[in-house]
């Protein structure tokens, strides 16, 4: 912490300053940290990432599951069941964090009417499947193996991920990026306890 009072104070640093040494060059209460303030547009550009769609009908896509067949969205949207359509891949460190939250939601609600349909941004199938059976997760899975020029993502405009959307019964997307308690909160709103 010293050190950063005396590179913000333009001082010389040695490693063989001391403590004490920083203490009295540079006295606590003259040394204010500045951190980097977003620009209103990267606040604007987060807010409309993860608002992107809510409201509309789902767009439908079509991509392979883990056998290579292949499966269009709307098999799974708008028949009646809530669905979270989840975009992630194995090589994403956030992605699987998450990924046990995801699990919780799909054993708590599942029976009561909630699917899942994973996309995955994986671009080798071996880790892509690895990674399907190593995180449990037992619903449909898709992928075209692009990573970021993945159909799914590229109509959703995913730019980061883990992201998700919360699909109705009636095809209607009703939020976007749940993680962690927000999503099982969500769903609890939706589906009841």
């Amino acid at each position: 912490m010293w050190l950063a009072a005396l590179l913000v104070a333009g001082l010389p640093v040695s490693a063989q300053q001391t403590t004490d040494n920083a203490k009295k060059a540079v006295p606590m209460q003259k040394v204010k940290v500045v951190r980097a303030a977003k620009t209103e547009a990267q606040i604007k550009a987060e807010m409309d990432a993860k608002t992107a769609f809510i409201g509309q009908q789902f767009t439908d896509f079509e991509m392979a599951d883990t056998e290579g067949k292949m499966h269009k969205l709307s098999e799974y949207v708008g028949k009646g069941r809530w669905v979270l359509v989840d975009f992630w891949a194995s090589w994403c460190g956030p992605c699987r964090a998450e990924m046990p939250h995801v699990t919780a939601a799909y054993e708590k609600f599942h029976a009561k009417g909630l699917d899942i349909v994973g996309i995955s941004f994986d671009s080798k199938k071996d880790a892509w499947l690895n990674a399907i059976q190593m995180l449990n997760m037992p619903w449909i899975n898709l992928s075209d193996l692009k990573t970021w020029d993945c159909l799914g993502g590229k109509i959703y405009k995913v730019n980061s991920i883990p992201d998700n959307l919360l699909i109705d019964p009636q095809g209607k997307i009703v939020a976007r990026a749940l993680r962690g308690e927000a999503l099982q909160a969500k769903l609890q709103e939706v589906l009841g306890e």
